[in-house]
C-alpha cells in the first residue's frame, strides 16, 4: 500500500490533503532554474550540484528541487560560511554528522554521493520502503531514522533540526525559488 501511495505523489507532485507538502513529489523546478536561483546569491555555485538535486532525487521519488532548498539553509547558499560546520570539500549538503558544537560532521568522495546521502536520509525520514533498484547506502546515518516518521517536510521540525521555522524556511525557500524561475531571463 506504501508504494502505491509513494507512487501517487510521484505522478502528482502535489500537496498532500492536509495541506502539508510531501518529501516524495515530482520536482517542479528543473536544474537549470536552481542553478541560476543560487547563482543570484553566490556567483560560485556549481551547476552539478544543482543536477545531482534533480537525478538523485528522481531516483528516490524525492522532491530534489525543496531539498536543494533544505540544503540553501544548511550550507549559506553553498558558501559553507557564516557558522555552517562543514567545508564545501566534504561535498556534506546538510550538516549530515555535526552532532554538537566544534564537530566537523560527514565527508563524501563527490558531489554525487553528497546529495545522495542527503536525499537518502530524507527517504528515510519520509518511508519505510527499501532502497530504489542499485542504490547502496551511504548515508552513514540511515540507520538511526524512524523510518516513515516525517512523510511531509513539516515533520521534519523537531527531527532534523530543533528550529521551530525549519520546515517552514526551507518552504519559503522553495517559494522564493519558483517565483524566479518565472521571472524571464532569470535562467541566466
Amino acid at each position: 500500500m506504501t508504494r502505491i501511495v509513494t507512487i501517487i505523489f510521484i505522478i502528482l507532485g502535489v500537496m498532500s490533503a492536509s495541506g502539508r507538502t510531501p518529501i516524495q513529489g515530482c520536482i517542479e523546478v528543473d536544474s537549470t532554474a536552481m542553478t541560476a536561483f543560487v547563482r543570484h546569491h553566490n556567483p560560485n555555485f556549481d551547476p552539478a550540484i544543482a543536477q545531482a538535486f534533480q537525478e538523485v532525487g528522481e531516483i528516490y521519488g524525492i522532491r530534489g528541487d525543496i531539498a536543494l532548498c533544505q540544503a540553501i539553509i544548511e550550507t549559506g547558499w553553498f558558501r559553507f560560511d557564516n557558522g555552517t560546520a562543514v567545508e564545501a570539500s566534504q561535498h556534506n549538503y546538510c550538516g549530515m554528522g555535526v552532532t554538537q558544537r566544534g564537530n566537523q560532521g560527514c565527508s563524501f568522495e563527490s558531489i554525487r554521493e553528497g546529495v545522495t546521502a542527503l536525499i537518502q536520509h530524507l527517504y528515510a525520514y519520509c518511508c519505510d520502503d527499501d532502497l530504489p533498484d542499485g542504490e547502496e547506502i551511504v548515508d552513514p546515518r540511515y540507520r538511526y531514522v524512524a523510518r516513515g516518521c516525517a512523510p511531509c517536510w513539516e515533520d521534519l521540525t523537531g527531527r532534523w533540526a530543533m528550529n521551530e521555522q525549519y520546515a517552514h524556511n526551507i518552504l519559503r525557500q522553495f517559494k522564493s525559488l519558483k517565483r524566479h524561475s518565472r521571472i524571464p531571463g532569470s535562467d541566466r
